[in-house]
């Protein structure tokens, strides 16, 4: 079974690449018997939430009678399973799933694998499949040191492999966090990747936001969960208050970080918003954050350096 993770970002890369609107892949996929609403199957587009296997299946079916009916030469979006490729009538549509020109696949363990096993499950980010497999594959008596040491070598064997890392500062990552910091009315937003040791910053607008070391990087406590991070007055929070951020330098106040992941799961950074001055956080605050990391998360995914 094809990662879910990697399925997704086969739709959202055909999609975009074809110009395809969302509304109309919506329209098509309830004509063939799709049973997610609207703002699911959009949310699923977006890079948002996830369907199930089904459902996935049938908006890759949509989007491909779609390129079929317009004529288009877009490689395909992909299936759950080799049986449904086949069923399917498109699996000419069908690339492989090569990511860079020296035949990184996301279909076989990353380099530096001992698994010998390539089968993908419906994994969740905290045990990713596909490109990457469990941790705790090197086996169930593993001592969870050596789990984790493995675990933190394959996320940021995914950081590196993304190319992020080589690029700089680029316009399409300025563009969503200057909309961003706008949008919530806080001093500052960035987006931070998080390597083995640092916080490196891939865009920011805003006073507050640089390379650190990974220790004294609010960012690195975001990516530990799937999840969003709010602090709200770190001045007053117990967990933060004698920060170095909070009590030297940019004497930070309030922070609110969603991670953002790779194709296959691993979170290799976040969104973050970050003022001088304490602000509330509502749970709609939340969701429009999560909406923002999304659109950072699918540039990662449909614009690869290589």
């Amino acid at each position: 079974m094809l990662d879910v993770y990697v399925q997704q970002w086969t739709a959202l890369q055909t999609v975009r690449a074809s110009n395809l609107r969302v509304d109309d892949v919506f329209v098509a996929y309830g004509s063939i018997g799709g049973a997610a609403d609207e703002v699911d199957v959009a949310g699923y587009l977006t890079g948002l939430v996830m369907l199930p296997t089904l459902e996935r299946d049938l908006v890759a079916q949509t989007i491909n009678e779609l390129l079929d009916v317009t004529g288009s030469l877009v490689d395909g979006a992909h299936y759950s399973t080799d049986d449904v490729t086949a069923g399917s009538g498109y699996s000419d549509y069908l690339r492989a799933l090569v990511l860079s020109p020296d035949g990184y696949a996301f279909h076989v363990p990353a380099a530096g694998d001992s698994s010998t096993s390539s089968t993908t499950s419906d994994a969740s980010p905290d045990a990713p499949g596909g490109a990457f497999h469990k941790a705790g594959d090197a086996g169930a008596d593993a001592p969870v040191d050596d789990v984790e040491y493995e675990r933190e070598f394959r996320r940021c064997h995914a950081l590196y492999e993304s190319g992020l890392l080589e690029t700089g500062a680029e316009e399409r990552f300025d563009r969503i966090t200057v909309q961003a910091r706008d949008y919530f009315g806080v001093s500052s937003a960035s987006i931070a990747l998080i390597t083995e040791d640092s916080q490196i910053i891939k865009s920011v607008v805003g006073p507050i936001g640089q390379d650190l070391p990974r220790e004294v990087a609010l960012c690195s406590k975001t990516i530990e969960k799937d999840r969003t991070l709010v602090i709200t007055d770190a001045s007053t929070d117990p967990d933060y208050r004698d920060h170095p951020l909070v009590v030297d330098g940019p004497e930070v106040r309030f922070y609110a970080g969603h991670p953002v992941s790779t194709a296959g799961g691993w979170r290799i950074g976040t969104l973050c918003l970050i003022d001088d001055r304490p602000r509330a956080f509502t749970e709609d605050d939340e969701r429009d954050l999560r909406a923002f990391a999304a659109r950072v998360q699918v540039e990662m995914w449909v614009s690869p350096l290589h």
